[in-house]
Order: structure tokens, then sequence, then C-alpha cells
């Protein structure tokens, strides 16, 4: 028995994520391979069963151009809910998860400076 060389899987060492691979996939559905890093974003915050379905009936429009497919699926995606929350961004400070602590006897914010 001869095995097809051409089908061979091959694992692509730069995906190496779920994540990662719907990327990939939904960049190449769209025909936009040079924007791998816009659809890796809205992998991390978007389910991955919206995504491909989302994709899928994009693909399905007979009267959008293939130009455009790419602009249209970002805008249909104001549609869809959020599964993670954005990362704060780096210039933003940071809340601490406790709130307050107890400073001799007294509660106050954990951010606040004690007036002298």
């Amino acid at each position: 028995m001869e095995i097809d060389k051409k089908r061979i899987f091959r694992k692509d060492p730069h995906l190496h994520s779920r994540e990662h691979v719907l990327a990939d996939d939904l960049s190449r559905m769209l025909d936009e391979p040079k924007k791998f890093a816009r659809y890796l974003g809205i992998a991390y915050l978007y389910d991955e069963t919206d995504l491909r379905s989302l994709a899928k009936r994009i693909l399905e429009k007979i009267d959008l151009p293939a130009e455009a497919r790419g602009r249209y699926f970002f805008a249909c995606l104001k549609g869809l809910a959020l599964t993670r929350q954005k990362r704060p961004s780096k210039g933003t400070p940071r809340v601490s998860l406790q709130k307050t602590k107890k400073q001799h006897g007294r509660t106050t914010p954990s951010h606040s400076k004690r007036a002298k």
C-alpha cells in the first residue's frame, strides 16, 4: 500500500494554541493572511463557534466582493457578545483586588494616602 505524500498532515510550529489556529483559519477563509494579528486579537475575545459561523455566513454572501469580506466581518463583530474582557492598556493604573485595608483600626481605601 502506497501512501500519498501530499496528503500527510504537517504541524505548523507557529500555530501553538487554539487561538492561533482559529486566527489562521479565519484569515485564510477571508483571504487576508497578512492580517493574522487582527484575527488573533479577536480570537482571544470572542467564542470560537461564533467566529467560525460568522465567517461562514460571510462566505455564503454572493453579492459581497472578496475585497470587502474582512471589513464586513469586523463590522459584524459588534453584534457578538464578548467572552473575555480586554486587557487594560499599559498606561492605565491597575486597581488592586483588595479594595480596603485596615490602618490603625480604621478602614481606608488602599490607593489613598494619609494626609500629614
